[in-house]
This record gives structure tokens, C-alpha cells and sequence, in this order.
């Protein structure tokens, strides 16, 4: 008889499902481990890059 461990089944679990059902099972992971404070990283990071993406787009001559 083949024991299957609890890693083999979730894996077989999610190879069965499709990608509607695999969305929802991504969602409720996300909203497990979700904290207002990574948005907050997040946003800030993105505002530093975005604002160096702008910096480097002003510096450099624009081909027309």
C-alpha cells in the first residue's frame, strides 16, 4: 500500500484543479498572509521607482 504524505496530496489536490478553482485557493493564500503594512512598503517602494523611471525619462535627450 502507497502512503501518500501531506505534501503529495495537497500537490495532487491542486493538479486536479482547474484554473477558476486555483484562483480561489491563490486568493485565500493571499488573504492569509496579506498585512495593510507590506501595501504601505509596497506603495512606497513603487513611488521611488516610479519617481526614478521619471528622473531618468527628463535627463535623456528624447528621439523624435
Amino acid at each position: 500500500m502507497e502512503t501518500t504524505t501531506k505534501k503529495q496530496a495537497i500537490v495532487q489536490s491542486i493538479n486536479s484543479m482547474n484554473e477558476a478553482e486555483m484562483e480561489k485557493v491563490i486568493g485565500f493564500i493571499r488573504d492569509l498572509i496579506y498585512s495593510p503594512d507590506q501595501d504601505r512598503d509596497y506603495l512606497e517602494f513603487k513611488r521611488k521607482g516610479l519617481k526614478e523611471i521619471q528622473d531618468a525619462l527628463g535627463s535623456a535627450p528624447r528621439a523624435v
